[in-house]
């Protein structure tokens, strides 16, 4: 499903922000994307929803290179892929429902569309009740659901995760974990950055490791945040 060959990203300040990665995540996995700060875990990530493109190799995503996406074909490949990010960006004049219902409002959806996925959407990350609620009334811990939800609405197969739980408190970090862990349960690819040793030692799934820009670990089952 991603596919990243011999990448490197160099900005153009000279700042080498990740050096010959090669990593390959299958349809429907879950995977951790660790490191310390600055260590290149959001630059990989926006290769993969095109928000940069690699200075060498390629970024292949459900069979295709989006190294060689032009601007206007960019928008298609986010239909594809979600990103959920550290700080929530609802809209606080609408409610929860609206909020979800926007995604595919950009998208173009018809009303009828929009009454059958927003509602199942809700459901699925525990929010129907909250349907009318707006983003203010809600905890922390339920508007990244909210977040987690406009990003699922469309239902696409790559959801990536930047960071996620950075402004949630231990319990709250959890359960958003494990509403994505049952996601890919369910054939989403998802892809998560942290730097949470917690919840990647306690969820035992896929680490990968980079330091400097440079891809130092690959563990594929039972991983942990540091090496043994």
């Amino acid at each position: 499903m991603i596919h990243l060959q011999q990448v490197s990203v160099v900005y153009p300040n000279g700042t080498r922000a990740l050096s010959n990665v090669d990593l390959h995540i299958e349809r429907g996995e879950f995977a951790f994307i660790t490191g310390a700060s600055g260590s290149g875990k959001s630059t990989l990530l926006a290769l993969v929803y095109r928000d940069i493109a690699p200075t060498e190799g390629k970024v292949i995503v459900d069979g295709q290179d989006i190294a060689k996406l032009p601007p206007r074909r960019v928008p298609y490949l986010r239909r594809k892929v979600s990103v959920v990010f550290q700080d929530f960006r609802l809209l606080p004049d609408k409610t929860i429902w609206e909020n979800v219902g926007f995604a595919l409002d950009v998208l173009g959806a018809s009303r009828r569309e929009k009454h059958h996925k927003v509602p199942l959407t809700l459901e699925l990350v525990g929010l129907s009740s909250k349907a009318e609620d707006y983003p203010r009334e809600l905890s922390a811990g339920e508007q990244q659901r909210v977040c987690i939800a406009r990003s699922l609405v469309n239902m696409p197969p790559v959801l990536l995760a930047d960071e996620p739980t950075g402004n949630l408190d231990p319990d709250m970090s959890w359960e958003i974990v494990q509403l994505l862990a049952d996601i890919a349960g369910q054939g989403t690819t998802v892809v998560m950055a942290t730097h949470d040793k917690r919840i990647v030692d306690r969820m035992g799934r896929r680490v990968v490791q980079l330091v400097q820009g440079m891809m130092v670990r690959d563990a594929k089952e039972g991983g942990r945040y540091d090496a043994p």
